[in-house]
Parts: C-alpha cells; structure tokens; sequence
C-alpha cells in the first residue's frame, strides 16, 4: 500500500529481476541480514534497525517494550520517497520498495551500502518505482510514468543518528536524493513513519509557546509538527524540522493519516511525513534533515523543545531541562569524519567509485549507475572554496561513457566539464583520493585506488564522509 567490459564500453541498457539483490558492498553481520544501533533513554534502549527486506528503510523502532513501525508491505516502515512533476505515484521512487513486492521478503530497491557504528547508521540504496511500468493507481493524476523500468535511476543516501545535538530521544534523519533530470516541481517525502494503530491519539507541537494541543487525525497536512501517541501517552514519536514550514509552502510541511479500519491483521496503521516541495529542480543531490522523537507523549514534548533551542544555538531553561533520564545521557556517536562540536561543513556532490571488476572498479563518478555496475558512494566535496580546502574536483560531460568520470582537470580529454567542488586537504578525516598520472592509462581520471588499472598516481585531497 502507498499511501568484459570496462571504462570506454557503457552498458546502455540494463535488464533488472523482479527483485533487486543488495549490491556487492554491502555485508550483513547479524543473523537474518539486519543491522540495528540503539542508545539508551528513559530507562530502555531506544533501537534502530533495517533490513535486507526493506533495502535499508528502517524496520523497526523499539523503545520500552513497544514496536513503533509497521511493516506490513513494502509501502509502510519508516522511509524515505519522492514523486515529480504532478505524476503522484506514477512518478515514485521508494525506498522500501515497489507495490508488486507487498508483504513479501525480497525489494525492487537495491541497497548498495550499509554502515554502522553504535548510534549512526547510513545506507545508501538506489530506489524502485512505486508502480510497475506502465500502470496507475488512484494516486496518479496525469496517467502512466515516464519510465520502463521497475528500479529507478534515482538514489538515496540517509544518515540516521540517534541523540542528535545531545538531546537523547532526538533521531537525526538526514536524506540526500540525487536526482538524474531535471523537473518542473519535486514533492520530497523526506521521512514518513507507518506505525501502529495504537498509536491512536494525534497531537501537534507550537514551537512558539511550546506546548502540546489535541489534533484530528485527519487527512491533512499543516505548518507545525505532528505527534502520534498511544491513548495513555506512555508512547509517542513526533517529527520536527528547522527547515519547516518552507516560505513558499507556508501552511505545509508535516502531514498524518489514519488507515485504522483497514482489515487483516497488522495491516491497521496511522501515519505522519515530514515533506518537502521544491520548482524548477535541477539535477543533482538536493538534502534535507528531519527529526524523530521517542518517548512518553510528555518526552517527546520535552525533546520537541530542547532540540529546538539547540538548533537555535539557544542554551534556554528548557534545553538544560532536555529528557535524559539516565544518569549521564549519551551523545550521539560520531563516526571518525564527523564532529557535531564543529559546524557541518556545506557539502556539495556525493561521489560514487566503482565496484564491480572489469566494468567501473576504482573509477570516482558522480554517476550512481556508471557504466550500468554497481557503486557505492565514498563522501562528498565541499560545495565552495575556503582557506582549508583543497583541490577543485571536476566531472566530465563528454558524450558516451566517460560522461560522469570525475577529474581534477577542467579540460579532461579535451571534453567539457563542469566544476563539482573541492576536496579537504591531506590529512583531513575522510576518504582519500588519488589521481591517475601515465598518460594512455590513467591519466586524469579520480579514484580511491593509487595505483588504479596498474598505473600510477597521486594524492589529490580527501572526499568530506
């Protein structure tokens, strides 16, 4: 339900299964294929986890003895999705998945990366299309998509971070699409949870007296934050975002549902999303961050406010008095690139190597797709110049298969190309990356790899994680 072949041969078309296997980078350590990281708060551990099933959307969020999140069919759970240019669900892409894999075990979405460490998790996975080829639904306004196959060209790379700006019961949701092609409007459902019907009561959040009132359940999409809760308010999860309303949407942004009369079992749910909407898109990768929090209705109240002083750069009364009902609660962990003390550089194009052997291995791409082989993405540059970057990065755009190599020359194989942004200097945290110099073999063209096809190279920066 919605609600051999190598650099110089691009493979020009690609026959995709039914059902899209997890791409070659990806390893699964846990019985079952599923990863999870979890922190603690208020007395239990709030847990994350995703799966193979679902090609990285997360499937189950547990705090104090209770599941948040349906996963009845490949349309619920708590993910990431897109549609473009008034097409609805005929122009779709979707984390979890496809309607055709409902209740099933496999997804049409291949993940291609996975990663983890105690409380961060971050996939990256490559989206299927809502509706087969060809067909419609109800939530089609302009007939059949413009696409003829099941697995999307569009990408999705998430970073999911429990205790997010030292507030415990705070997830930190951040989505980057990158978008093939251009389109006149964009509808950005960066984060939308499926949950039970249990969580029967809504509730919306005034960030201006802070406080808490009684909403309908809808349908409807407003400008504040939207908080499901069970009857009694001993669990709830509610969305934020800094980024909402948008100026020209001023009266949207969060919107919930309720589908608790659907029969067969597990398949009543009650749903929120954190939306956003943009015009006149231009390809490329387009972030945006929402926040889920956990707890009690009175916690997650709490960690509503707290968190918004804390992006407001507040130390207000009601950010010192933040949920932490352990003795000391944890921060967020960071990974070995990441550290929230400072403030997040301005990213710019995420870059993708190549994986597979005797197709794209080792080439840097800002191409998810290059040469029709599996990728996996490696970081970012950063979007501008500053007294502690360091080289300019370039990507070409040749015709045929060399469309898409990244380079640190403008004037690459006497081709066009256009700037993507810089790289950190060495000895920054971050993926390393070398340039070909043999003339004839490697030359010019980025890779992880120094001593990429058997030739030389050198050093050029490090891609921001």
């Amino acid at each position: 339900m919605r609600l051999a072949v190598g650099l110089f041969a691009l493979l020009l078309s690609i026959n995709c299964p039914a059902w899209a296997e997890d791409g070659p980078a990806v390893e699964w350590s846990a019985e079952g294929n599923r990863v999870e990281i979890r922190q603690p708060f208020g007395g239990s551990d709030i847990v994350v986890s995703t799966s193979s099933r679902m090609a990285g959307a997360i499937d189950s969020l547990t705090w104090s003895g209770r599941e948040f999140v349906n996963t009845y069919d490949h349309g619920r759970e708590l993910q990431s999705a897109a549609s473009f240019d008034d097409y609805g669900e005929c122009l779709n892409p979707t984390e979890a998945g496809s309607d055709a894999d409902g209740t099933g075990e496999t997804s049409s979405s291949r993940l291609n990366q996975v990663q983890t460490g105690r409380s961060w998790l971050q996939t990256w996975s490559q989206m299927a299309f809502w509706l087969a080829p060809g067909t419609t639904s109800a939530g089609c306004s302009k007939g059949p998509g413009p696409y003829d196959t099941v697995l999307s060209d569009y990408a999705l790379m998430k970073r999911v971070t429990i205790g997010a700006h030292g507030v415990a019961n705070a997830i930190e949701y951040r989505a980057t699409f990158s978008v093939p092609r251009p389109h006149g409007s964009a509808t950005f459902e960066v984060a939308t949870a499926y949950m039970p019907a249990g969580f029967s009561r809504f509730w919306t959040y005034e960030p201006a007296p802070r406080k808490l009132s009684p909403l309908t359940d809808g349908p409807g999409e407003q400008n504040l934050p939207v908080i499901l809760a069970t009857e009694d308010g001993s669990h709830a999860m509610g969305v934020y975002s800094a980024g909402l309303p948008q100026p020209a949407f001023p009266n949207q942004g969060y919107g919930r549902w309720s589908f608790a009369h659907l029969p067969e079992p597990g398949n009543a749910t009650v749903k929120w999303n954190c939306v956003f909407r943009e015009a006149n898109l231009s390809p490329g990768d387009h972030t945006f961050t929402c926040y889920v929090l956990i707890g009690t209705l009175q916690d997650v109240q709490a960690g509503m406010t707290a968190l918004q002083a804390a992006l407001d750069g507040r130390q207000t009364a009601a950010a010192r008095q933040a949920p932490r009902h352990d003795t000391a609660a944890p921060q967020a962990e960071t990974s070995p690139s990441q550290d929230r003390s400072k403030a997040e550089p301005d990213r710019g194009v995420t870059l993708f190597v190549g994986t597979e052997p005797n197709c794209n291995a080792g080439i840097l791409t800002t191409d998810p797709r290059f040469g029709g082989c599996a990728t996996m993405p490696i970081g970012s540059t950063l979007a501008s110049r500053s007294a502690s970057s360091g080289p300019a990065l370039y990507a070409s755009l040749a015709d045929g298969p060399s469309a898409g190599v990244v380079t640190s020359n403008p004037g690459h194989l006497n081709a066009p190309t256009k700037p993507i942004g810089f790289l950190l200097p060495r000895g920054s945290e971050g993926t390393p990356v070398y340039v070909g110099t043999v003339s004839g073999c490697n030359a010019g063209v980025a890779s992880t790899n120094p001593t990429h096809l058997n030739c030389s190279g050198s050093f050029l920066g490090v891609a921001l994680r």
